[in-house]
């Protein structure tokens, strides 16, 4: 079966979307909507909504759209996978890749009618346990991957195990699995070498050229035309091809995929030499042993359901990393671009943040002067940047820089919006709530904008469905300040000196903030002693060489709380242990920078890149010396380590901010007394350096590391030792979260982007942080991706240190603390007598809206309005398929919910059971809730009727809970399963 497809992910690499519509994109679809048009026979399969939707917004005529219409109806397009992109699998975190399939299902089924049932994930490079997890629950019936590690490919050709049933979560039931297909090893490409030619085949149009098509219309790369004359020799290609790879799968159906990047801006072309050649086969079909056909990827996988035959199944593990070949480990973008993978995750968690405090605003009414269809806009910008950001060639960093910027505006100009809807928010709630004084006008900024301030008034929104205590952070211009609430109250703060400017100060305040709720403060300069914040000490210590510590007895420098003891050796300045009060063991833990030194010059052997990590040599230390600061206040301290490359440096290349807070740890405070928060900064890195921070510990993991699928689930990463490119191979993704165990102790470390993980030796964890390479490889030269990367970064980690029961517990709430920090939006109060901020009409003071409370092992996933204006019933979908599309304004009463469960099956006594919760009481902040309506995981399907198909499986195991009709019943009360994420639309009582 011949799968004509679109492969236009690969165009984002090299330019931007605009350069890649003109020179590329709209040429696909306008050529290939007339081409499926002129001949009913043929087919093609579309994925990412990217250009899709820039196409049919901008490009596409009515009769064009009619069109598509027509041609979707008769089933020779198919939009398979319809996310807004094809997104990668390794560096994502599962809520934006949930968020970017929901974006394209959403426009799909509003302008069609259709829910993409098949998947199309050819191109990430290595694919996670997540996705066919996520993909069943988004309602489809198979999934197709390619990207493997190429000597398992190999050993999975040879026994026919290509094809097979994926359970990608050890707790959920069979009714989350999914029929998995792999591309064998010429992946999704069709073969491009001919026997008969020196030109490539099969590729009839060439290959598409960026930023203008050539003016005379010759594209390189163009494949011999068929003729007459070698027609014969064609089929025989093609022929040979097809029984090749039929020895690798077990049914009578081959799948062979017709295209490959930048494919089919001509698509008349290519069909006008495909067509003649597949007839050609036909009408010799009992000679050369085949048939062939045009499908669609729908097509084929309804030829394999149909065998009924039994599968084997692929257990809960994922297939990362990925090698292509001996040297070439695709671990090295786990780290790409750590700039863009921070700035994403940063866009992410305030476009969480702005959704439920838009929905807060909305209901039960909205109570001031904010336009809710602009604010709909902005948060629509928002999540479409954020989507965009998660394709395979974007978060991972191996896009070119001109690439980079615009996913980095995008973002940027996203975050900008949704920000102005906050401030819009909470002013709007600031002026309801209290009375201002006479002289003070009231201008939001971004803290530090005004050298002379008279005082700061602060928002601080939690977005986590939970009360959180934690400590939050303002830059300020003076050093005695008087810190209050919204009654008066003093809080617990301190003030330092700024890390950030030399000239201000940071103010800590201890904030204990209700689940989608807010809390005020006024932080007004001082004279009076009793009332000012206390000011930190400092206290620096001499620098140090690196070496070993050689004295017996050590002089140890310590910050404490009530779970842990960090001490620092004063005669390294690195730190020397961590006593943790559950198990009451010192750990022996030192840190350190080293460096990879990648090769750059590929005549000397395998380099590192964008993509890949190759290792030729053991890290080396990356400093000479190292100076130590600590800072000890009322509510934390910090140890601040510095670290030069050389001993006359006079910049350092290298940070560590440890910070421990002075908290109990009685359950209100343990996510915050648990966790030692680490901000590092790297950079700039000398060329063809890979830094890394290096834990080494006593604890005996045996080179064993567990690390995150996505942020969803963790997967076991023993240590294996191939014989090429061993240290790279054993480098994984780190989404979220990972750690290291020994039968005592158990270190994780959490994390708010994307990062490599190993660990390389007993007791050892490191992170890669940064990347700057340079290589001349003529590929990475011609297209810029080189990695010539001069940034300076600045991740952040929480280290968590403790027996199996306590961490077991605490990781998951607290990796969702470290990526949903609380908002913080400043006005600086100035008293020039003319008012600057915008007026409001002083209306009466509102009641307070009541908290939303989860239980601890359920997170709320999202609580938004999506906006979106098509029906819930499916049957009124079905105009649409005619290419009647009514024009319809947003609608603003939908409420999309979706919790997940956060525990696996059986790994807490008391968290890992299934919890109810009553969703009309939780809500009950929102109005009175009037329908419960549980969807999809992406919203298009009722999950009453989602059925999707039963594949046999040769085990016939059945593992998990049944999806019974009782708990699809409508109703506000809801049972959530370990690991389960559940979709709800909630109708609340309109006023």
């Amino acid at each position: 079966m011949f799968s004509p497809a679109e492969l236009l992910g690969p165009c984002l690499t090299r330019a931007p979307p605009q350069e890649s519509m003109r020179a590329y994109a709209a040429n696909v679809y306008t050529s290939v909507v007339a081409e499926l048009t002129n001949r009913p026979q043929r087919r093609f399969i579309a994925v990412e909504q990217e250009f899709f939707r820039l196409w049919w917004t901008s490009v596409a005529s009515e009769k064009q759209k009619y069109q598509v219409h027509q041609l979707l109806k008769k089933g020779q397009l198919e939009f398979v996978l319809g996310g807004q992109v094809m997104h990668d699998e390794a560096v994502t975190h599962l809520d934006d890749q949930i968020l970017q399939l929901t974006e394209g299902h959403g426009f799909l089924y509003e302008t069609f009618g259709i829910r993409p049932q098949f998947s199309w994930h050819v191109d990430p490079f290595g694919a996670s346990a997540t996705t066919p997890t996520l993909f069943a629950l988004a309602g489809f019936n198979a999934h197709l991957i390619s990207r493997i590690d190429y000597d398992l490919k190999e050993a999975m050709q040879e026994a026919q195990g290509l094809q097979f049933v994926w359970q990608g979560s050890k707790s959920l039931s069979a009714q989350q699995q999914i029929f998995t297909h792999v591309m064998d090893q010429f992946s999704y490409c069709t073969p491009s070498q001919l026997s008969f030619s020196n030109r490539s085949g099969f590729y009839w149009n060439g290959v598409a050229v960026f930023p203008e098509p050539p003016p005379d219309g010759v594209y390189p790369n163009m494949s011999e035309p068929v003729t007459p004359a070698n027609i014969d020799l064609y089929a025989k290609e093609l022929v040979a091809n097809v029984k090749q790879r039929a020895a690798w799968f077990q049914t009578p159906y081959i799948l062979w995929p017709w295209g490959c990047d930048k494919q089919f801006f001509n698509a008349s072309v290519q069909f006008a030499n495909m067509d003649p050649l597949l007839d050609h086969i036909n009408n010799r079909s009992q000679e050369l042993g085949v048939s062939v056909e045009y499908a669609t990827l729908g097509d084929y996988f309804r030829a394999l359901h149909a065998l009924n035959i039994s599968w084997a199944v692929y257990n809960h593990h994922d297939f990362l990393p990925y090698s292509s070949e001996p040297f070439a480990a695709w671990t090295g973008f786990y780290t790409s671009r750590s700039m863009l993978k921070g700035m994403a995750r940063r866009a992410s968690a305030l476009l969480y943040a702005g959704e439920s405090m838009f929905t807060r605003y909305m209901w039960p009414v909205p109570h001031g002067a904010l336009d809710p269809t602009w604010a709909l806009q902005q948060l629509q910008q928002l999540r479409w940047a954020v989507s965009e950001v998660q394709h395979h060639d974007a978060i991972t960093g191996t896009e070119s820089p001109k690439v980079r910027d615009m996913y980095m505006e995008h973002l940027a100009t996203g975050m900008q919006g949704v920000r102005k809807i906050m401030s819009s928010i909470v002013l709007d709630k600031f002026q309801l709530r209290l009375t201002a004084r006479a002289a003070e006008s009231e201008v939001w900024s971004e803290p530090g904008s005004n050298p002379r301030p008279d005082g700061y008034s602060a928002s601080v929104y939690n977005p986590l469905a939970w009360t959180v205590t934690t400590i939050v952070t303002l830059t300020i211009h003076f050093p005695r300040v008087s810190v209050t609430d919204e009654m008066g109250h003093p809080v617990p703060a301190q003030i330092q000196n700024s890390t950030k400017d030399p000239s201000a100060y940071d103010l800590l305040i201890l904030s204990v903030i209700p689940g989608l709720s807010y809390r005020h403060y006024r932080v007004m300069p001082t004279t009076e002693a009793q009332e000012a914040t206390t000011m930190a000490t400092t206290l620096r210590f001499k620098s140090k060489l690196r070496r070993h510590s050689s004295s017996q007895k050590k002089r140890l420098v310590t910050m404490a709380n009530d779970c842990y003891t960090v001490q620092f050796d004063q005669d390294t300045n690195l730190m020397h242990s961590i006593w943790e009060r559950e198990s009451n063991r010192t750990v022996p833990l030192t840190q350190e920078f080293l460096e990879y030194q990648a090769n750059g010059d590929v005549h000397q052997g395998p380099v590192s890149d964008n993509y890949m990590f190759t290792a030729n040599k053991t890290a080396v230390p990356a400093w000479k010396t190292v100076v130590m600061e600590l800072v000890r206040g009322k509510l934390v301290t910090e140890v601040r380590q510095y670290f030069y490359r050389n001993t006359t440096a006079q910049n350092y290349t290298f940070a560590i901010h440890s910070r421990l807070a002075h908290v109990s740890s009685d359950p209100d405070q343990e996510l915050l007394c648990h966790r030692i928060e680490q901000k590092y900064r790297v950079g700039p890195l000398e060329l063809n350096r890979e830094a890394i921070l290096r834990t080494s510990s006593d604890i005996s993991n045996q080179k064993l590391i567990y690390s995150d699928n996505n942020g969803y689930q963790m997967q076991r990463r023993p240590y294996q030792a191939f014989v090429n490119n061993v240290i790279a191979r054993n480098y994984f993704p780190m989404v979220q979260s990972a750690f290291i165990e020994d039968n005592k102790s158990r270190l994780v470390l959490l994390s708010e982007r994307a990062h490599g993980i190993s660990s390389q030796d007993n007791g050892q964890v490191e992170v890669m942080l940064h990347r700057r390479l340079w290589n001349n490889l003529t590929w990475n030269l011609n297209y810029n991706l080189t990695l010539n990367d001069t940034s300076i970064v600045s991740p952040m980690l929480w280290l968590l240190l403790g027996p199996h029961s306590v961490t077991t517990a605490l990781r998951p709430r607290m990796g969702l603390a470290l990526q949903h920090r609380p908002i913080v939006l400043v006005r600086e109060l100035a008293s020039k007598g003319v008012p600057m901020a915008r007026s409001a009409p002083k209306l009466p003071v509102p009641q307070e809206q009541e908290a939303v409370t989860l239980p601890p092992n359920l997170h709320l996933q999202i609580l938004s309005i999506p906006g979106w204006n098509y029906s819930r019933v499916h049957t009124k979908h079905r105009y649409l398929r005619k290419g009647h599309q009514p024009k319809a304004q947003a609608d603003l009463h939908r409420v999309l919910l979706r919790l997940h469960h956060l525990y696996e099956a059986k790994e807490d006594p008391f968290l890992s059971q299934p919890v109810t919760v009553d969703l009309e009481t939780i809500l009950r902040g929102l109005g009175p809730v009037v329908a419960v309506k549980e969807r999809s995981l992406t919203g298009t399907w009722d999950i009453r009727s989602l059925q999707r198909w039963n594949w046999r499986t040769k085990t016939g195991h059945q593992k998990g809970h049944p999806t019974s009709p009782s708990r699809l019943k409508k109703g506000p009360i809801v049972t959530v399963y370990p690991k389960e994420i559940r979709t709800f639309f909630i109708d609340f009582q309109q006023p």
